[in-house]
């Protein structure tokens, strides 16, 4: 697997455990417990949405870089 692949899926770590935590504790509980534990769902779909774009932007970079090699015969052209 190529690094850039592992480090998204490490970086994906984060956002699914605030998810799966704060939804086990949205569901499980009343009162302040449960509204804390909508917050921290929501702020893990929040990091996911912004680490969503961030890869996008990381594949745009890769793209540019790939055609500036093949554009002047470098390495991996």
């Amino acid at each position: 697997m190529e690094e850039w692949k592992r480090a998204a899926l490490r970086r994906a770590i984060v956002p699914v455990m605030l998810i799966a935590v704060g939804a086990v504790i949205a569901s499980v509980t009343s009162d302040t417990a449960q509204a804390v534990g909508f917050g921290i769902f929501g702020v893990g779909c929040v990091v996911a949405v912004s680490l969503f774009f961030l890869e996008v932007g990381y594949s745009e970079d890769r793209a540019r870089a790939a055609e500036r090699r093949r554009r002047d015969g470098g390495p991996g052209a």
